[in-house]
């Protein structure tokens, strides 16, 4: 199959690497595949693995900015030009844009879904679902069929997939204090860490709330924040009033998390109210990083509570506090967790596991538009 996959950029997130990974594995399995964005710091991730990226200028989050409208008579030429048998547009404005291709070119769309949505104007009068939509969980399948209305039959929930053994190295303790010092962490501290967006949903000011009592019972810890975004001058503002600045440590987006996780002893994935699923959790758990996580969306589909990590109720920084200092004291209960969290991401979440689903969509829905 010649399949173009379509997403606004490629920068550091969540659905960079779903696009990025899911491109190479297609590429393992014999495909030619195409990846068309506005480029960004991933873009030269599939260069390396041979994959073609097209630069189109599709950077909006507006559905009627002139960029979209001149994103889908190039891609309709592209398309024409390589011969494409499918696109999988994995943005809201990349599924416009495939919506209109597809009906113009007579190429079968498939769109997925990498979490919730809201109803409104744009949705109504254009869905722009495509022939199939894939759900990254059964949260968000639920979103879709029961808010959305769209027909269960169009719907395919897979899981998202992660390349394991990219994560599966074991650091000498030489090597974690090398990057602790890199990182500017104490070598003599426990670590709790979180790696995502700084965005009003993802529950940072809730960390720092634990933090605060959990230095209380245990003063040689400190927080690794991962990532950048709109928010995260007000976290810091905040660990200043609660006074943690220096036990809270906030490290740049990383091209490649598995450093970052590396120096963490436990992993904190607290949204406050929705999420698709979550690659870093995945990424953790496949890392040997226990988790503790708030139980919203599509996340009870990766952490068990008390087998590979803990659940709590999002909001609710108190609840965070007992199940990371029972983590990092009780070392049989880390070991434990630890081992069940990579046996979890190994049998559910594989990166060959997802794209060989994948493939079975593209080739379902060719068959049928044919």
């Amino acid at each position: 199959m010649r399949i173009l996959l379509l997403t606004t950029h490629l920068n550091i997130g969540g659905i960079s690497t779903y696009t990025i990974s899911l491109a190479k594995a297609l590429k393992l399995k014999g495909h030619e595949v195409f990846v068309a964005s506005g480029g960004g710091m991933l873009a030269p991730e599939l260069a390396r693995a041979g994959i073609s990226h097209i630069n189109i200028d599709i950077l909006t989050k507006s559905e009627l900015s002139p960029k979209v409208f001149r994103a889908i008579f190039e891609i309709s030429k592209i398309s024409k030009t390589l011969g494409i048998d499918i696109i999988h547009s994995q943005t809201r404005i990349t599924q416009v844009v495939g919506f209109f291709v597809s009906r113009m070119r007579d190429i079968p769309l498939v769109t997925t879904c990498h979490g919730f949505f809201n109803k409104n104007i744009g949705r109504e009068i254009l869905p722009a679902w495509g022939d199939r939509v894939i759900a990254i969980s059964d949260a968000v399948k639920d979103n879709l069929v029961n808010y959305f209305r769209v027909d269960e039959t169009r719907v395919s929930m897979i899981y998202n997939g992660i390349e394991v053994k990219k994560f599966l190295k074991d650091f000498s303790e030489e090597e974690k204090r090398d990057l602790k010092d890199k990182f500017g962490i104490k070598r003599d501290y426990s670590v709790i860490g979180a790696i995502s967006r700084f965005t009003p949903d993802k529950g940072h000011d809730s960390l720092l709330c634990a933090l605060y009592q959990i230095l209380k019972k245990k003063p040689n810890v400190q927080l690794v924040l991962v990532g950048d975004g709109e928010k995260r001058q007000d976290i810091e503002a905040l660990s200043a009033r609660l006074g943690i600045s220096d036990n809270v440590v906030f490290v740049k987006p990383q091209l490649n998390t598995v450093s970052a996780l590396a120096v963490m002893d436990v992993f904190m994935f607290t949204p406050a109210r929705r999420e698709g699923l979550g690659l870093a959790l995945l990424e953790a758990l496949s890392a040997g990083k226990p988790v503790v996580a708030t139980d919203v969306g599509g996340i009870s589909s990766i952490v068990k509570d008390n087998v590979n990590g803990f659940l709590v109720k999002p909001s609710m920084p108190e609840l965070l506090v007992e199940p990371v200092l029972n983590l990092l004291k009780d070392k049989a209960l880390y070991e434990r967790m630890a081992e069940a969290g990579r046996e979890t991401v190994i049998e559910k979440f594989s990166i060959d596991g997802m794209a060989e689903r994948v493939e079975q969509v593209y080739k379902e829905v060719i068959k049928r538009k044919g």
